[in-house]
């Protein structure tokens, strides 16, 4: 090939790559847009459905059929977005001796249901005999269904038995009944909900299961494995789970220039907020208030009882638990407020709209209902009124979770969320010389309201994730990270008055600078409106659970007169000293620095674009 084919092959091959990269920019920046527009993620219904564990089904006889303790199964028949199934195992200990009638199913034949009495017809004289020796005749005992004519399909009843007849001519069993509350016959009951790695047939209507039950890829499913099972306005325990449309796990929302108080949300009643009192000349908004990731409930388990058979009897709670985790949780909370002077520290808290969480529902049994109460305090202590702009950055853990233990608070536990990454965002102000003491924090809580049997119970945990607080001051003589100096001799002192030197190292010398020192806390706790357990330590009010604070790095600023702003301070360009326009980096330096996306920022896809087209013209030339 000859030098100039050579030449016109490689500029062409320049201009291709030319191209490619930017279309690969264009495409960084339509990838960036579309997942920014993706719509919050949205939960199916978690209406538990009566199922039976897959190995359990056919192996029980008749015999020892008839006991006051069962375990019972629901199981949610529609997967969730992360392809798992939530099941839920219920443990009862009944008043009286009780018939699992899903148990002898494969001896079953038929089940007839009416208002004053049930019909089991048996295959065989032999099964018939085997069922009346262990129910008896005439004996009170409870029947549990999960069948057609008996109940609503996915639901199981209980019945209260009181006689037992049969005769020769049929292979039937007549039962005279009387439906009765699950409330009426437990006398202890035991709830644990969770991911479960069991295979699981649900309760078909219509159908009884037999022995020998051929696969069905409609009744059979598989659950995967999981990990093991102040005044506060609870949330009323739904009476079902709330639709697919109308809840999500997603917490997220974003509010920009947004009054927080007074409040002024779009779309919302400030009358439902709860908002407290304002005094004159506060102000406080949202200048960009974005929240972030996903809260489900992981596990949860509660232990309640009943005395006596009295429908008016109130249910005991004796044990309680529930685990949340937390997914991809970020904050960026960035508040600008308008504060009176006072000479004490001033506290206000802004309610901001609640977001509703899916919960579950275990028909006839129990529902539970979480929702997410997001909130922000800002507190102040000055001594003239100021404008400003504060808050923080961010970052939970993926994976991070709470046991909320309602039994004993003490055994609560935290996981992930004390790791989190925490930044203080600048503070900014119009005014020059503050004394100000500030602070900002996301305070949310996750609360639940529980329905068991005839028994509610509200709780839940609260976060401050986190308060960042600074106290902002004015220091004289220093250098550019605000440390003082020493009063410099003469002989130590350059030409222009304006630096130092210290241990040999010239130091510029300010005369006035704003110095911030934040600190963060984090707490977390235990809600709940109700004592658990006899004489327990339960919770009744508000326990603080963990709690922890540290240093954020300090920071220097400089107040630029004609601005009218504060911001980084950098090397002196005048010969005064103190501040002005030399103390505060230049916007046009600071705007230079930029950073660099690999898929569209300058520092990477431009600047080899125009190297590769200085290479094409070179080759060209040649």
């Amino acid at each position: 090939m000859s030098q100039k084919h050579m030449r016109l092959f490689v500029s062409i091959l320049v201009l291709a790559c030319l191209s490619c990269c930017s279309s690969i920019s264009s495409r960084g920046n339509e990838i960036l847009s579309t997942h920014n527009d993706l719509p919050l993620t949205k939960r199916a219904n978690r209406q538990l459905r009566a199922a039976q564990v897959e190995s359990h089904i056919g192996k029980r006889s008749t015999d020892q059929a008839l006991r006051r303790n069962h375990e019972l199964h629901y199981v949610d028949d529609t997967l969730d977005i992360e392809n798992r199934r939530l099941a839920a195992q219920v443990r009862v200990t009944a008043k009286l001796p009780t018939l699992l009638l899903e148990d002898i199913d494969h001896h079953v034949s038929n089940v007839n249901c009416a208002e004053s009495h049930i019909v089991l017809g048996f295959g065989t004289t032999l099964r018939k005999r085997a069922a009346l020796a262990e129910i008896g005749v005439g004996k009170d005992f409870y029947l549990v269904t999960s069948h057609d004519t008996c109940n609503v399909d996915g639901e199981r009843s209980v019945y209260l038995v009181s006689t037992v007849s049969a005769t020769s001519d049929d292979l039937n069993i007549v039962l005279s009944v009387s439906r009765v509350s699950w409330k009426s016959a437990i006398q202890t009951i035991k709830i644990d909900v969770g991911k479960s790695k069991e295979r699981y047939r649900i309760r078909k209507q219509g159908e009884v299961q037999k022995r020998q039950m051929p696969s069905s890829a409609e009744a059979s499913i598989v659950a995967t494995p999981g990990a093991a099972a102040s005044t506060v306005a609870f949330p009323v325990p739904p009476s079902s789970t709330p639709t697919a449309t109308s809840a999500h796990k997603d917490v997220s929302f974003s509010y920009a220039d947004t009054p927080l108080l007074p409040p002024a949300f779009p779309g919302v009643d400030s009358a439902t907020l709860n908002v407290p009192f304002i005094p004159n000349g506060v102000s406080i908004k949202c200048k960009n208030c974005t929240v972030t990731g996903t809260i489900d409930i992981l596990q949860g388990s509660v232990l309640g009882n009943t005395t006596n058979s009295s429908e008016d009897d109130d249910f005991s709670w004796d044990q309680g638990s529930f685990t949340f985790e937390a997914n991809g949780f970020s904050a960026h909370i960035q508040l600008e407020a308008t504060i009176q002077p006072s000479a004490d520290l001033l506290s206000f808290e802004a309610p901001m709209p609640t977001i509703g969480l899916p919960g579950f529902s275990i028909p006839g049994v129990g529902t539970v209902g979480p929702i997410f109460k997001p909130a922000i305090v800002i507190g102040t202590q000055i001594s003239s009124e100021l404008e400003f702009t504060y808050g923080f950055n961010l970052t939970v853990p993926n994976n991070s979770s709470i046991l909320l233990d309602l039994t004993d608070p003490e055994d609560s536990t935290v996981n992930g969320f004390p790791n989190s990454q925490i930044t203080a965002l600048p503070f900014t102000s119009s005014v020059n010389n503050i004394a100000l003491t500030v602070s900002a924090a996301f305070r949310p809580e996750l609360l639940l309201g529980i329905s068991v049997l005839t028994g509610i119970l509200g709780a839940g945990v609260f976060f401050n994730l986190p308060t960042v607080s600074a106290t902002i001051s004015q220091v004289a003589h220093v250098n550019s990270k605000c440390e003082p100096l020493p009063i410099p001799s003469s002989s130590a002192t350059t030409n222009d008055n304006s630096s130092t030197i210290v241990d040999g190292v010239v130091e510029d010398v300010f005369g006035s600078l704003t110095h911030v020192e934040p600190e963060v806390e984090l707490d977390f706790g235990v809600l709940a409106e109700a004592k658990l357990g006899a004489g327990g330590k339960g919770v009744e009010g508000v326990v603080t659970v963990f709690n922890t604070s540290f240093a954020l790095p300090t920071t220097c600023l400089s107040f630029d007169e004609e601005e009218k702003t504060l911001g980084p301070v950098a090397a002196k360009t005048t010969g005064k000293e103190g501040g002005g326009k030399g103390a505060v980096a230049s916007k046009k330096n600071e705007a230079g620095r930029g950073w660099e996306n690999p898929l569209t920022g300058i520092g990477s896809v431009s600047g080899m674009i125009w190297g590769l087209f200085g290479v094409s013209l070179i080759f060209v030339g040649l």
